[in-house]
């Protein structure tokens, strides 16, 4: 991904230099590194530079290489819509992405768990907006909206499966019952490779929720209002 605030797409990188430079100029080849500057073909704007030294020498020639680090640094970038979905939260999912690379299964749950929990009320009012789209009954309404006061967000989210309307179901599967279920089993007693197996396992289908329900929301509201309005105006 880019890192320019006017650009944030994923990119090719574009090498523009390639040169031998040494730390401070220090003669000794295991302090002395390189580096290649990439540009982002997109903007032409964001510079990349990658740092590593040469090993192996043999014959004053280098044989390989090992990557020391980039400027800027390495990080973990979520899609622009999702990000815009979690708000504040996606520092959050940043993280348990960056724990799942790192095989830090445990910290990856708990990051993706926290998420889930910071965002359980909003969630509950994407799925009441949906519902009312569908034309749920007014019962079922009232019981998603008295979800939002229970203490624990596996409460919340418990309910809010329960009720989901079957249009809401892609493929008859329910993708906030998967996210209960998933989020139910307890971090403790669990290994790292666990979790893993754990996340793995649940990713599609946070990213479906927090991503595809608000869209989903919008649009019917939108249909909506569309032919209401349609079919208040005279031919």
């Amino acid at each position: 991904m880019c890192g320019n605030s006017d650009c944030k797409r994923e990119t090719t990188w574009s090498r523009i230099v390639n040169t031998d430079a040494t730390a401070g100029g220090h003669p000794n080849a295991y302090i002395a590194f390189s580096y290649t500057a990439y540009v982002c073909v997109l903007c032409r704007k964001q510079i990349l530079l990658v740092l590593y030294r040469k090993l192996d020498y043999k014959d004053a020639t280098s044989r390989s290489v090992q990557k020391i680090g980039q400027v800027p640094p390495q990080s973990i970038e979520i899609p622009a819509d999702l990000s815009e979905r979690l708000g504040a939260t996606a520092d959050h999912y940043k993280k348990a992405l960056v724990c799942r690379n790192t095989n830090y299964g445990i910290g990856a749950v708990a990051y993706m768990r926290r998420v889930v929990e910071e965002k359980t009320d909003e969630l509950i009012d994407v799925v009441i907006e949906l519902a009312q789209t569908y034309g749920v009954d007014t019962k079922t309404l009232e019981s998603l909206i008295m979800a939002k006061e229970q203490v624990r967000y596996e409460d919340k989210l418990q309910v809010a499966s329960e009720l989901m309307p079957s249009a809401l179901r892609p493929g008859g599967v329910n993708p906030v019952g998967q996210l209960y279920t998933h989020l139910s089993v307890g971090l403790h007693g669990k290994t790292d490779d666990e979790c893993i197996a754990i996340f793995d396992d649940l990713k599609a289908d946070f990213e479906y929720v927090f991503r595809n329900l608000h869209v989903q929301a919008q649009e019917r509201r939108e249909f909506a209002e569309r032919v209401k309005n349609r079919a208040g105006k005279k031919i």
